[in-house]
């Protein structure tokens, strides 16, 4: 193995071929000729000392392979932070922090996290992507992420970041403010499994939280009618059509207060973890700190 062969172009050459799947179609996509693939991912091979794909009328991936393209991956995306990074530096910036929210970090912990921010002298440069667990930790897991905001689970728990919890926020069950439910005496799980869902994907945690629910009251998870991960859809949707959700209470609340949701008096068994922040092993930079201690300060005024 000899490692000083690798140059930033050779990475850059075995994700495309695994983006495009041959090397017929990663020399069309970048313009170059076949052999000239073939040459590179030879010296690839070559640098790494073992084979990354078995050649026969196609080439196959060895065992190698996802080993490969997993730090491949990381170092592309490294290098180009590193080059935006000093772009960001060179403008004036302290630098550039990639902030990857869950929907209840953005309800009302980011935005006043972010405003403090924006207050201090020193410029800084965020960026931020809301989406669920799964997206935002595949996006970590490739350095496209310098922290995660939001529920904590057992990934925050690995040997290669490090995670703090910051407030406890119960889930709550939401209904538009014309549902049935509403009127009734005694709202119960069983009356409310009678109604249309609006749930999160099968594979969340939040999702089994609220089977497991159901279950511990001898009833059936419902069949959802709709699958979604979207706020502000789920939102219309329960405010125009009697579709029950459940909303993190820091997400609930506003909605409830201006009376356009209202919150069931219902508990989910037992709740998912809590809100927090998840970041990298690696040496933290000064930017990420800032961000890091307006997450905590934060955390203390919106829960108080």
């Amino acid at each position: 193995m000899n490692l000083q062969r690798l140059r930033l172009r050779h990475l850059e050459i075995l994700l495309a071929v695994d983006r495009h799947g041959s090397l017929t179609g990663t020399a069309d996509a970048l313009g170059v000729s076949q052999p000239a693939v073939s040459q590179w991912l030879a010296e690839i091979e070559a640098a790494l000392g073992v084979p990354l794909f078995v050649r026969g009328r196609q080439i196959q991936p060895s065992p190698h392979l996802p080993v490969a393209l997993r730090h491949a991956r990381r170092m592309v995306a490294d290098s180009q932070q590193l080059q935006r990074e000093l772009a960001s530096v060179s403008a004036g910036m302290q630098g550039i922090v990639r902030i990857g929210a869950m929907p209840v970090a953005t309800a009302g912990l980011l935005p006043h996290a972010l405003r403090e921010v924006k207050a201090q002298s020193e410029p800084l440069q965020i960026e931020v992507v809301e989406d669920i667990a799964a997206g935002l930790w595949a996006r970590f897991e490739r350095h496209e992420l310098d922290v995660i905001v939001g529920r904590l689970d057992e990934r925050a728990f690995g040997p290669q970041v490090r995670c703090e919890p910051l407030f406890k926020d119960p889930h709550c069950v939401v209904v538009g403010r014309t549902h049935p439910l509403l009127r009734v005496a005694r709202v119960s799980w069983t009356r409310a499994a009678r109604h249309p869902w609006i749930l999160p994907p099968q594979d969340t945690a939040l999702r089994r939280a609220i089977d497991a629910t159901f279950l511990d009251h001898g009833l059936a998870p419902p069949l959802p009618w709709l699958v979604s991960t979207s706020g502000m859809l789920n939102q219309q949707l329960m405010r125009e059509t009697d579709c029950i959700g459940v909303m993190s209470g820091a997400a609930a609340h506003h909605p409830a207060s201006l009376k356009t949701l209202s919150i069931l008096p219902l508990r989910l068994k037992s709740d998912v973890g809590p809100v927090g922040m998840v970041w990298d092993l690696k040496e933290p930079s000064p930017a990420l700190d800032r961000v890091l201690q307006a997450l905590r300060d934060s955390a203390q005024k919106v829960t108080n």
